[in-house]
């Protein structure tokens, strides 16, 4: 199965595993993915499954959604994909089988870093990587 991971301010990295054909990200509590950040929409984005895909359509936020430090509005994701909604950031990871490429890891883990923000190794242990 299918996961996102966020690194939430204050809170660390947070797994959801994307069940079902489509999952709702935003600050507010009706969404399934509740991310509680004043940079993020009330109703922010929608991940939508399609097949063995999955499509990622901002839903007209107020600060944006960017794919690899590009604005999108519509795009499919692919495995290892960073993610930022608003100045949240997130990482897509494609199978829950599969393991996330160690590009995709470092990448992302390079846009998060910083002294007070979690260790290198929680990012591994969060996916089953022990080779980074």
């Amino acid at each position: 199965m299918a996961r996102l991971i966020l690194n939430c301010e204050g809170v660390g990295l947070i797994m959801r595993e994307l069940g079902g054909d489509f999952v709702t990200i935003g600050r507010a509590p009706s969404n399934h993915i509740v991310v509680d950040h004043p940079s993020v929409s009330t109703h922010h984005a929608l991940l939508l499954r399609t097949g063995a895909s999955y499509w990622l359509k901002d839903l007209n936020s107020t600060n944006g959604t960017l794919i690899n430090g590009d604005c999108v509005t519509d795009t499919e994701l692919k495995d290892g994909d960073t993610i930022r909604f608003g100045s949240v950031s997130a990482i897509f990871a494609g199978a829950y089988g599969k393991r996330c490429s160690s590009h995709g890891i470092r990448k992302f883990w390079r846009n998060i870093s910083s002294p007070e923000r979690v260790k290198p190794i929680a990012v591994a242990t969060a996916l089953g990587l022990s080779n980074l």
